[in-house]
């Protein structure tokens, strides 16, 4: 079983990805700011598909996985944690609107004007809105089979590394 602190950073891991999912080669699309119709139409964009509003869940969900483990690290001080905890999701929930601003200008960067109009009226209707719909359900049953998948292997890769070890007589 792993212990608090793995727990710990294996909780704050997820988030993070999620953010580096998003940001990948920000610094490469910061080096020429878009025109604002651009940023514009980046951010309907956003909108539209309902990244704002997964962000909005990011600083929540991540404080919401750390709470036990942290009352389990400091047995006696739940109503603190928990203090902590409601403060920190106040205080980090206000600063959503700086990891849209990165994400508009990454859109603005790869896409035109024009292809993010044209995606905006897509993800806002028909088959497009309802993808967008079904989107927070795909994703997290996605990132439970994900993470079974992943313990699943782990074990995999873990014994065989332990076989092929001992094939070459070397004990761990």
């Amino acid at each position: 079983m792993r212990s608090p602190r793995a727990r710990l950073a294996g909780f704050l891991v997820a988030p993070v990805a999620l953010v580096a999912a998003f940001t990948a080669g920000y610094g490469l699309a910061d080096a020429k700011a878009p025109p604002d119709a651009s940023l514009a139409a980046a951010q309907e964009l956003i909108a539209a598909t309902g990244a704002s509003k997964q962000f909005e869940a990011v600083v929540p969900l991540m404080v919401k996985q750390l709470e036990p483990i942290l009352i389990q690290m400091v047995p006696g001080k739940e109503s603190e944690i928990k203090e902590i905890m409601a403060l920190m999701v106040e205080r980090f929930s206000e600063r959503r609107s700086e990891m849209l601003d990165i994400i508009a200008k990454i859109y603005a960067a790869k896409l035109s004007e024009a292809e993010m109009k044209d995606l905006s009226a897509f993800f806002s209707k028909g088959a497009g809105a309802a993808f967008i719909a079904k989107q927070p359900e795909i994703v997290t049953e996605s990132m439970a089979a994900g993470q079974q998948w992943g313990e699943k292997i782990g074990v995999e890769i873990e014994q065989q590394i332990r076989q092929e070890l001992e094939k070459r007589g070397i004990k761990i």
